[in-house]
Order: C-alpha cells, then structure tokens, then sequence
C-alpha cells in the first residue's frame, strides 16, 4: 500500500488515520469539506488535500488525476450526533455520497474500499426485530449506517472492488470534540457536572484512537475481502465499570468527587451479547493487538483535554 485516499479527513478517526497512514510510509490524498478553513500543510508532507463536498463525490474521478490510489477510506458522515441524527433527508445524503464514492473508486480504478461502520447499525438490527414500536428518530443515522454498509458491499462486490465496513466498538482519545460518550463524561466532570447515564449494565467495548487507526491501516492490508471485522478492544463488560474508570480519573484529575447519574437516563438503551463485541477475525486475519490499555488512554485523553483549557 503506497498511496491512499480519505474522506473526511479532519475528522476525529480521519485525522488519526492520516497520521497512522504517514507513519507508515503511506501518501495520503485528504478530502475535506469546500468550505473548511485549513492550511496547505495542516497535515504535514506526504498529504495533498481535495476540497470536495460529499454531494459532489462523483466530481472526485475528476479533480483527481491519480490511478495508483490502492485504498479509499470513508470518514465522511454528516450527522452523528444531536439532533442532525434524526434528519431523514440528512441521513439518506450520507447513503448516496457513499454508493456515490464507491461508483467514484472503480472510476480511478482504486480496488480497496473501507467505510467505517457503527456499534449503532448493530443496535438496530438487534432491535428493530423485537416485536414493539420504535419512536426513537434517532434510528434514521442507525439504519443509514445499516443501509450504506449492506448497499455498499453488494455494489462494491459488482465492481469487483474489495469492500470493508468494521464496526468500531467505541472509539475515544485525545483530539475529540464530539459528543460522544466518554469525552462527554470526560468534559462533564471536568466543568464540576453530573452526568446524566443510563444504569451501565449494557455490554460495550472502548478502544483508544490510535489502536482504532492502526486497524484501519492492517485491515487495508490484510483484511479478507468482504469479512465483517469489529474493531475494539476484545474486553467487552458492562458500561458502567468503563465509566467509572473515566470519573475516578477525571476526579483525581481535578481533584473533585463528582459523582455518575448512573440511572437516570432510562430510555433507548440496547442490550447487545457480549459475541457481538469479539474481534477474532480482527486478530486472526491482520495479527491486530491493542497497544494502549483503557486506563492509559483515559489519562491521555484527560490530560489532553484539560491542556486545551
């Protein structure tokens, strides 16, 4: 692998990918958003940057000349959180930037895609089969994620393109500014606030970025075409004990005691087999082995955090 594009590259996993890809001797073409604000050399050398909307991804063939790109990765989602994930207009122009990116990728001839799927089209599967309503709006990101991965492997297949959608678990690091969970346990007790969670007893799996990003790279290379990796830390256990650790470090952080509303969020919580969180293809097909423990990572992300003020 010597050359690789990406999508949504100043993204939190992106960006990290695009570290991981440089440190590994591998060119990057970063695409980004029209009207993102960014110098020539936000990236360091060996990275050449697209500007390019995700509306506009059948223009890629054309505003880039290269037919060496080995791999395409695909960050790019508008909508992952907050209200913008309940947007059914939103969700389905991610489905067809997607379908349109993999159209765009046998175009340049690049025979290796890799979109990056959530724990949360995992959660609808699972649910949407339980025999009662869903109200949640929620599910229109959950089941474009779903769609985009199913979709897209059968039109890559068609193509003869090789196809991967891992699932990562949950990924959390230094560098983060969504609302995801950990960061936003995190930042909460860090400004003296109470989180509002759910009781913690559902099964879930954190990895820290720079594992997830080094995943994505040995995917790339020795994943098994069409093979539905997880890209996690392979310890899955109940949520509450990963929270825990994030207050107890937050708080001596900060030395504070603010406590985890554990419980007080009771609605639209999925319980997923710990099964669903193993990553023996992962270790099996690419050699992959987590490098940072849990621990460790929340330090780094703390310390990173707090450093930004």
């Amino acid at each position: 692998m010597k050359k690789v594009m990406i999508t949504g590259a100043m993204g939190f996993i992106g960006s990290w990918v695009v570290k991981e890809m440089r440190r590994q001797g591998v060119d990057v073409i970063a695409v980004i958003r029209e009207n993102a604000s960014i110098e020539e050399n936000h990236f360091g050398g060996g990275v050449r940057i697209i500007c390019c909307d995700m509306k506009n991804y059948e223009m890629l063939p054309s505003l880039v000349e290269d037919r060496d790109i080995d791999v395409i990765f695909h960050f790019a989602w508008d909508g992952v959180s907050g209200e913008r994930t309940k947007s059914s207009s939103i969700q389905t122009a991610n489905l067809r930037a997607t379908l349109d990116l993999i159209k765009a990728s046998s175009e340049m001839k690049c025979g290796t895609f890799i979109g990056s799927g959530s724990l949360h089209e995992i959660e609808s599967f699972y649910e949407m089969q339980e025999n009662k309503p869903i109200d949640n709006l929620g599910y229109m990101y959950k089941a474009s994620k779903l769609a985009a991965h199913w979709m897209g492997k059968a039109l890559a297949g068609s193509l003869n393109i090789r196809f991967f959608w891992p699932v990562v678990a949950n990924a959390y690091g230094e560098e983060e500014t969504s609302q995801r969970l950990v960061n936003t346990v995190i930042r909460s007790v860090l400004k003296g606030e109470s989180p509002k969670l759910s009781a913690g007893k559902q099964n879930y799996d954190f990895l820290h970025i720079a594992d997830v990003a080094h995943a994505f790279y040995l995917i790339a290379e020795k994943g098994i075409n069409g093979t539905n990796y997880i890209i996690g830390s392979g310890e899955a256990k109940p949520l509450r004990e990963y929270l825990e650790v994030v207050g107890k470090i937050a708080n001596d952080t900060m030395g504070t005691a603010i406590p985890l509303g554990f419980g007080e969020i009771t609605s639209n919580v999925v319980y997923l087999p710990k099964s669903v969180f193993s990553i023996s293809q992962l270790v099996e097909d690419t050699g992959f082995s987590p490098t940072i423990t849990f621990e460790e990572g929340i330090k780094r992300t703390v310390n990173w955090i707090v450093g930004q003020g």
